[in-house]
């Protein structure tokens, strides 16, 4: 085998020596069109909405919200319907005004939090933090090492109690009790470091859950700094397929006295996922996924022993237990305790569909509380027998994400959402309110407080999107195709240029994602995927965007159509949908197809130019990952290299370099720890063995998506290979 370096070498021979078709400095009009693009891609600040979500206090159905109209926070009461500023919004710049020593004429805010002891909120302006009064309407300086202040740290953990906060510092931690006296500290070393997880207080304040990862056996990946002539090497541990996973040790703090419990570990080498506390804080939980996906522990640890017991076990040996759409959303919605701590809530895709099922503390089913031919997505709070859920139970919109109300008893569920699109839930400490922040593709976010028995709602706020139309922005327009099997509705959505002719043929770019554990249609008002998507069409691009087969929030069937075979039927259902579009759009010039993605999307974009060559001409791979990545994301679907190695060759787009037909760019970062930079090397030397030309984009520093100016650099990069291979409207 000859030298990777040498095949690098070759690589950049080949490049410099090839023609170049157009110049590499856009012209006017090119420059003009890319000036537009980038306009569309910051649809988000083309809103005038609060980009903070409504606060409870933890009494009496009150919450703040800041108003974009009126310029200031304003106070509600549920129980009344009562809307009252604190301030007025020319009072609140005054004070701050007098505060930081300049004129302050107008505010933005994005970091929020009501104080410990629920009188102010705090917020965060010009690097300062302030407190608001929420009785007496004063603003006032805070010190940053302030109780009240911490709240707005993600290092800071306060108490329940307020007795207690605990620092994340570095590799270490400190906890400190409220006179500022040090109960524990620990310092970590290099890969055996200490972290502060994601509610580690047990509700009485008594116990601080800490993690200890241990990542001394797990590979490590080269970071190569090159911002001088002397490279400095950084070596970050990454569990790559069939590698060694991190090993996370559970510990226990009693603040009283300081003593450290360690929790005895779980058994095997799993993916574990501390998830919090019982509510009369009896014990720790932590999930254990095994990591070929077929197995999920609940575990409970008692806090002054730090004995483990298992709570509950499912298996599916046939396929994975779980899908990682809750690593993505966080695995804490798998279990909810009810308040008296006797019983759990959990979720299974056992029936066919993630729904919710009842069982008692010592793990014995007691009952299926939801059933349907839907998945539940979320368990958001249980007030008496009444269980609070979001799921997709609308037929017609089966990925829509609505509110219901149903019973620990089992039974229907009631619709409590009147909207369509996506919803975001916020219940009231009482249970009795709620916020519910929606919107769907054609209406901009609204937020409303309404309560839980259905009888009041109440606007609270509406996203002005007139600067955006003004823009010539235009909803996508909604697609339903059929699958490669012929039989599976996919959905979709299209997007066409804001001066679009439909007399013209235009060339069609599939954008592409179809990770396993995230889709990417976009059913509210503004999305990512739906912001890059709009922009690229203003280039004079029909854009397409699906979820195949195999993505998450739907059935467990839909999602098993490529469980243990990954990368075989994604492109095929891309391409049929296509096809299908097309046949009623005489618009969409299906002789010049691109595709384009990043990450996963990257893996699928060499996909599509490597399985089906004669369909697409033209693909950009962003940071491409491989199958021989991480372990979570593959492994679980795929099952182990040892095990299951022909899905993993089979899925290998190294193996099929020569079926390359098209032209094809690829782009990585030199300080991607997510999808590593050897992905893109070794499809590289793949392709230069097989006498196959293509471009590559190397952005020295960045991680695994670009940041700024880097990502605008990108971003253009991407439209303009599209535009010299593809062409434009005819």
């Amino acid at each position: 085998m000859s030298s990777p370096f040498l095949a690098v070498g070759l690589l950049v021979t080949t490049l410099a020596s090839a023609p170049v078709a157009t110049p590499l400095t856009p012209d006017a009009r090119l420059q003009e069109r890319l000036e537009l693009a980038d306009r569309f891609v910051r649809m988000p600040e083309l809103m005038r909405d609060s980009l903070v979500p409504p606060k409870w206090l933890s009494e009496g159905d009150r919450l703040v919200f800041w108003s974009e109209d009126a310029g200031t926070w304003v106070l509600f009461h549920g129980r009344t319907g009562a809307m009252k500023p604190l301030l007025s919004g020319a009072e609140l710049r005054a004070q701050l005004s007098g505060l930081v020593g300049h004129p302050v004429s107008s505010l933005r805010f994005t970091d929020v939090a009501i104080a410990p002891d629920q009188r102010s909120i705090v917020f965060r302006h010009e690097g300062k933090v302030f407190g608001l009064g929420l009785t007496d309407g004063r603003v006032s300086a805070i010190a940053p090492e302030a109780l009240s202040a911490l709240a707005l740290s993600w290092k800071h953990f306060i108490s329940p109690t307020g007795g207690a906060v605990a620092e994340q510092r570095d590799e270490g931690f400190t906890v400190r009790r409220a006179d500022g006296s040090v109960v524990v500290e620990r310092g970590g070393e290099e890969h055996y470091g200490w972290r502060i997880p994601e509610n580690p207080w047990s509700p009485d304040g008594r116990f601080l859950a800490v993690i200890r990862d241990d990542l001394r056996g797990v590979h490590k990946v080269p970071v190569v700094d090159y911002s001088s002539a002397l490279e400095k090497v950084t070596w970050v541990p990454y569990a790559k397929s069939g590698t060694p996973l991190p090993k996370r040790e559970l510990h226990i703090i009693e603040v009283a006295t300081g003593r450290v419990t360690d929790v005895a570990p779980a058994e095997g080498e799993t993916h574990d996922f501390f998830i919090g506390w019982r509510p009369d804080s009896g014990e720790a939980l932590s999930l254990h996924l095994s990591r070929d996906g077929k197995r999920l522990d609940l575990t409970g640890a008692e806090p002054v022993s730090g004995k483990r017991r298992r709570v509950l076990r499912e298996e599916r040996p046939e396929t994975f237990v779980v899908g990682l759409d809750l690593e993505v959303g966080g695995f804490a919605k798998q279990v909810r305790f009810l308040p008296d701590s006797k019983s759990f809530l959990w979720m299974s895709e056992r029936d066919g569909w993630r729904h919710v099922y009842l069982y008692d503390v010592t793990g014995r089913l007691v009952r299926q509380v939801t059933r349907g031919a839907f998945p539940v997505h979320e368990v958001l709070g249980v007030s008496g027998d009444a269980v609070f859920v979001l799921a997709s139970a609308d037929s017609g919109a089966p990925y829509e994400q609505l509110f219901y109300r149903g019973s620990l008893k089992g039974g229907a569920l009631k619709r409590l959402s009147p909207g369509s699109g996506m919803h975001r839930i916020t219940l009231a400490p009482s249970g009795a309110y709620y916020v519910d922040a929606w919107s769907s593709r054609t209406q901009p976010r609204l937020r409303e407080v309404a309560s839980t028995d259905g009888k009041t709602r109440v606007r609270l706020t509406t996203s002005d999107a007139s600067a955006l139309v003004e823009l010539g922005y235009k909803p996508p327009e909604a697609l339903t195709v059929m699958a490669a099997d012929g039989v599976t509705p996919l959905h979709g959505v299209l997007y066409t240029p804001r001066d679009f002719d439909p007399s013209k043929r235009y060339p069609v770019i599939a954008y592409i994602y179809a990770g396993p554990f995230m889709t990417i249609v976009p059913w509210s008002y503004v999305s990512w995927p739906g912001a890059l998507c709009s922009s690229m069409a203003q280039m004079g691009f029909v854009v397409v965007m699906l979820d195949p087969r195999g993505t998450p929030g739907r059935s467990k069937a839909f999602q098993d159509a490529n469980y243990g075979r990954v990368g075989q039927t994604e492109i095929p259902d891309y391409v049929a949908g296509l096809k299908q579009a097309a046949a009623t759009r005489p618009w969409m010039d299906l002789e010049r197809v691109g595709i384009h993605g990043h990450s996963w999307g990257g893996y699928f974009a060499l996909r599509g130019m490597l399985t089906a060559p004669e369909f697409f001409k033209a693909g950009y791979a962003g940071a491409p990952g491989a199958l021989e990545e991480e372990a979570i994301i593959n492994e679980p679907y795929l099952g182990l290299p040892g095990v299951n190695p022909a899905a993993y060759e089979a899925g290998s787009n190294v193996a099929l370099a020569g079926k390359l037909q098209g032209q094809l760019k690829m782009m990585h970062g030199t300080s991607d720890v997510n999808a590593t930079l050897s992905t893109t090397m070794r499809m590289a030397e793949a392709l230069i063995r097989a006498g196959k030309h293509f471009e590559l984009l190397i952005m020295p520093g960045q991680p695994h998506g670009p940041v700024p100016p880097a990502d605008r650099y990108y971003r253009d990069d991407v439209l303009q290979f599209f535009v010299r291979t593809l062409g434009g409207p005819r």
